[in-house]
């Protein structure tokens, strides 16, 4: 299933480069993106062939492992396809859809085992950090978003608001976490490494929301996306052994 969830996942990044290849040409977007069907770098063709070939690869290897995960595969691969052809614009429902596919990416890789409480738990997690997520993102990307017709939660709400909706969104990820471990699914490592990742996340929450800007955002999006996602993917693994 993880082969699959990644197949799956490139497949819809390269579609987003597909769909956004001519947005990406205009104003500072193009320095930013790098989008590699913009610069002529790769045909919009061989672009397209790409991602249906890893979401085809994704496809046959759900159906040989786990045929019932294919719920959750079509409505991923749903929204994916939505995104595509721009049918989720605006600023919430673009932040829903991110937090919608990371859940459902949990809930197909626990495709092979059972959906037990703490497995929903986690998906919840999983998708309230990326629901705030988008916020970061947004504020992260504003200074090139607010020249173009990109429609952002900051273009939207301002910098401030976003930034108190993206903390909300965090500690309501931070609790869920939490309360994970007292499913009793996990040992007691996933516990310490958890009280790690919620007590850097606070930090980073608090100083989001008291200091929002481009620059701070660059820097969080990468403590929270990178090291902190590394972190509690660690925790889940160490835990369930």
């Amino acid at each position: 299933m993880d082969l699959a969830g990644w197949c799956l996942a490139v497949g819809g990044f390269s579609l987003d480069f597909y769909a956004d290849r001519d947005l990406d040409a205009e104003g500072p977007r193009a320095e930013m993106r790098h989008n590699p069907l913009t610069d002529g770098s790769l045909s919009p063709s061989i672009g397209l062939a790409f991602s249906i070939t890893f979401i085809a690869i994704s496809f046959a290897t759900t159906l040989l492992v786990a045929p019932w995960a294919l719920l959750p595969w079509s409505i991923i691969l749903a929204i994916i396809v939505g995104l595509a052809l721009h049918f989720f614009e605006r600023p919430l429902t673009r932040a829903l859809t991110l937090g919608l596919l990371q859940g459902l990416y949990a809930l197909m890789g626990g495709a092979s085992g059972r959906l037990s409480p703490g497995l929903w738990l986690l998906a919840g997690m999983f998708f309230f950090a990326m629901f705030g997520g988008r916020g970061m993102i947004d504020i992260r990307d504003f200074p090139q978003d607010k020249v173009t017709r990109v429609q952002t939660l900051p273009k939207r709400y301002g910098v401030r608001r976003t930034a108190q909706f993206t903390a909300f969104c965090l500690l309501t990820a931070y609790a869920l976490s939490l309360a994970v471990y007292f499913t009793g699914e996990f040992s007691s490592i996933y516990l310490y490494l958890d009280l790690a990742f919620i007590a850097v996340g606070l930090v980073c929450a608090w100083l989001f929301a008291t200091r929002p800007s481009p620059r701070l955002a660059y820097i969080l999006t990468l403590v929270c996306m990178m090291g902190m996602g590394s972190l509690i993917c660690l925790a889940m693994i160490l835990g369930s052994m």
